[in-house]
């Protein structure tokens, strides 16, 4: 269950390039509201809002809810762990982000926790996106896993993950936009599509490392939208997540 409700992807900045600008173009800021405005244009080319300020994401804090026990059985005790995958991007053409990446210490992701304990990071907390001026938005999704491989075999499984995300359709559309082939209407619902197509791709790489699902984080941050810096917590019926905004 996603708990993180920051808006969606239709509503990152956008407006109507400025060759077909129109009165009635004018109040219209958001990718669904352009696209369904300008439908009878086609192809709609779109001009991408960028943030004035740099954003960053980190993960600062994780909670497991009591009532874990009555939802997993016996599964979480002394000796479980808990791990966090989470890729993050924006529509400037930047390939995702990936954490843990490269050089991650295994124990930097992997928390030992029981059910009704909480952990909280050093600093602002796991660097999920690294601070910049964002284009469109920013958008993180977030994997919550108890796991019970070893170090190297979560290594692996991780390896494999980053391989999904450089190769996955998303990726190749951000490059597309990078190129400047410009971002159409059409752009925009199969960036959608591809996200929602990379998420169950990387449920299954990591489901078949026979870890067990905890929970799913799903946020998007409009880039014209209000950026504070400090923290805002999502609470779910199993766990909670404390997040630093980090620029603003």
């Amino acid at each position: 269950m996603s708990i993180i409700h920051e808006g969606s992807f239709g509503a990152f900045s956008a407006t109507v390039a400025p060759h077909l600008q129109r009165p009635a173009f004018d109040s219209l800021t958001q990718l669904d509201h352009v696209v369904e405005a300008t439908r009878a244009i086609q192809p709609v080319p779109l001009q991408l809002r960028t943030s004035k300020e740099r954003r960053g994401l980190a993960l600062k804090a994780l909670e497991l809810h009591g009532g874990f026990e009555g939802i997993l059985g016996d599964l979480f005790d002394e000796k479980n762990e808990i791990y966090f995958v989470s890729w993050a991007w924006d529509l400037s053409g930047e390939k995702p982000y990936l954490y843990p990446g490269d050089g991650t210490s295994p124990g930097e992701f992997r928390l030992k926790m029981t059910a009704g304990s909480a952990r909280r990071l050093l600093g602002a907390g796991a660097l999920l996106f690294p601070p910049r001026r964002v284009t469109a938005g920013l958008a993180a999704r977030i994997m919550l896993w108890e796991s019970d491989s070893d170090v190297k075999r979560l290594g692996d499984t991780i390896n494999t993950v980053s391989s999904a995300i450089a190769t996955s359709k998303l990726s190749n559309l951000l490059q597309m936009i990078a190129l400047g082939t410009g971002v159409s209407g059409a752009t925009v619902a199969l960036v959608a599509q591809a996200a929602a197509e990379l998420a169950a791709a990387i449920g299954t790489v990591l489901q078949a490392n026979s870890d067990d699902f905890v929970d799913f984080y799903e946020g998007y941050y409009p880039a014209e939208q209000p950026w504070r810096a400090g923290e805002e917590r999502h609470e779910g019926a199993s766990s909670a997540i404390t997040l630093t905004r980090i620029g603003g």
